[in-house]
C-alpha cells in the first residue's frame, strides 16, 4: 500500500511538471507570434513588390507602436490570361490587435522598414484619419521603402563613381610611371632631377653665405651694424621727443608754448569783433557789405554801363561808329599810309619841304 501511494505521487509530480512546461511553451509561442489569448486579433493583407529580409513573426508597428506581427509571406499566384502587377508581387498577411482596428483605416499605408542601417526588418503602418476601418481580411495599401531604395540607388551611383575614379587614378599613375606630363617627367627624367639637385645645392650655398654674413642679405641678417644704426636712430628720436616735451625748438614751442595759443585766441577774438562790426555796418567794409545805398549805386552804374555798351554796339552814335564802322578803320589806314610816304619823302629831300620864300613889300 505505501509503495502504491509513492508511485502515484511521482506520476503526479511528473504530470504537473509536464503541464507547467507546456504552459510556458504555449505562453512563449503566444508571445512570439502575438496570438495572446486575452487580446482578440484580426487579419489584414498588403501587397508589396519586394519583401527582402522580412520574416514571418516580424513585428507590425502603427506609427512606432507595436500592434501585431507578420503571419505569412507568399508570392501572389499567377492568373491565366492576366498580366502580373509588379507592385503587387508579394502578399503579406498580418495579425493585428483588434483594439487598433479603428486606427488602421483605408487611408493608411503599410511599408517595410529596417531598424537602423543593418537591423531587423518590420512592417510599419501609418495611422489613418479620414478613411474607414479596414475589415477582417481586408487589404491595406502597400508602399515600397523609399529610403532603402534611395540608399541602394545612391550606393550604386557611389560605386560607379568610385569605379570611374579608380580607373582615372590607375591611368594617372600609369602615365606618371611612363613619364607623361609634368609630374611624370619630374619623377622619371634624370635631367629634371639634376636641375633640382643643382637648385638645392645652390640654395644650400646661399644659406651658408647668408649665415657667414656674405652679401647684402647676409650682412642684414648677421651684422650688428644695421641694428646699431636703428638703435641710434631710436635714441635720436627719443631725444627729439624729449626736447619737444621740454618745449625746446620750434616744434616744441609750437606744441607746448602757451603763447601761440594765447595769440591764436586773441586773433580769433579780434576776428570775431571785426565780423560783428562788419555785420553792424561799421567802417568802410561794414558799409560796403551792409549799406543798400552802395548796392543801388553799383546797380545803377552797371545799368548805365550796359546801356552805353548797347549804344556802342548799335552803331548809331559817333563813338559807336568809331568802334564798329569799318570806314573809319579804312580812312585811318589810308592816312597812316600817306603819313608814312610823306615821312619817307621828307627824309629823302628835306629841302623840298623847307623852302623859305621872303617877299618884301
Amino acid at each position: 500500500m505505501p509503495q502504491r501511494r509513492q508511485l502515484t505521487w511521482t506520476e503526479l509530480r511528473v504530470g504537473l511538471f509536464v503541464l507547467v512546461g507546456l504552459s510556458v511553451l504555449a505562453a512563449g509561442i503566444f508571445y512570439v507570434t502575438g496570438a495572446g489569448p486575452l487580446s482578440p486579433k484580426y487579419r489584414i493583407k498588403t501587397y508589396l513588390p519586394d519583401a527582402s529580409q522580412l520574416a514571418r513573426g516580424a513585428p507590425v508597428r502603427l506609427d512606432g507602436v507595436e500592434v501585431g506581427n507578420v503571419e505569412s509571406i507568399s508570392l501572389v499566384p499567377r492568373t491565366a490570361g492576366k498580366p502580373m502587377d509588379r507592385k503587387k508581387n508579394i502578399e503579406i498577411v498580418m495579425r493585428i490587435d483588434r483594439n487598433y482596428q479603428h486606427d488602421i483605416l483605408t487611408d493608411s499605408v503599410a511599408s517595410p522598414r529596417t531598424e537602423g542601417l543593418l537591423g531587423n526588418r518590420y512592417v510599419t503602418i501609418t495611422r489613418g484619419f479620414t478613411g474607414a476601418p479596414i475589415p477582417d481580411n481586408g487589404v491595406i495599401p502597400g508602399s515600397e521603402e523609399k529610403a532603402m531604395a534611395e540608399v541602394v540607388e545612391r550606393s550604386a551611383e557611389v560605386l560607379g563613381n568610385l569605379s570611374a575614379l579608380s580607373t582615372d587614378v590607375r591611368e594617372l599613375i600609369g602615365g606618371v610611371q611612363q613619364g607623361r606630363g609634368t609630374l611624370g617627367k619630374l619623377l622619371t627624367d634624370e635631367q629634371a632631377y639634376r636641375h633640382l639637385n643643382n637648385i638645392l645645392a645652390k640654395s644650400e650655398a646661399m644659406v651658408t653665405n647668408i649665415q657667414d654674413g656674405q652679401g647684402t642679405l647676409g650682412k642684414l641678417v648677421s651684422s650688428d651694424e644695421l641694428y646699431t644704426k636703428v638703435d641710434q636712430g631710436v635714441d635720436s628720436m627719443n631725444v627729439m621727443l624729449a626736447d619737444m616735451r621740454a618745449g625746446k625748438g620750434t616744434l616744441g614751442k609750437l606744441i607746448y608754448d602757451p603763447t601761440l595759443y594765447d595769440q591764436t585766441k586773441e586773433t580769433m577774438t579780434n576776428a570775431s569783433a571785426l565780423l560783428r562790426d562788419v555785420r553792424a555796418g561799421k567802417g568802410s567794409l561794414g558799409k560796403f557789405v551792409s549799406d543798400d545805398a552802395l548796392y543801388d549805386k553799383l546797380r545803377e552804374t552797371s545799368a548805365n554801363f550796359a546801356s552805353a555798351s548797347a549804344k556802342l554796339n548799335e552803331n548809331t552814335t559817333t563813338v559807336g561808329k568809331m568802334f564798329s564802322d569799318p570806314k573809319l578803320y579804312d580812312n585811318l589806314a589810308a592816312l597812316t599810309g600817306d603819313m608814312r610816304l610823306l615821312i619817307g619823302d621828307f627824309r629823302q629831300n628835306p629841302k623840298k619841304f623847307l623852302h623859305i620864300k621872303v617877299t618884301l613889300f
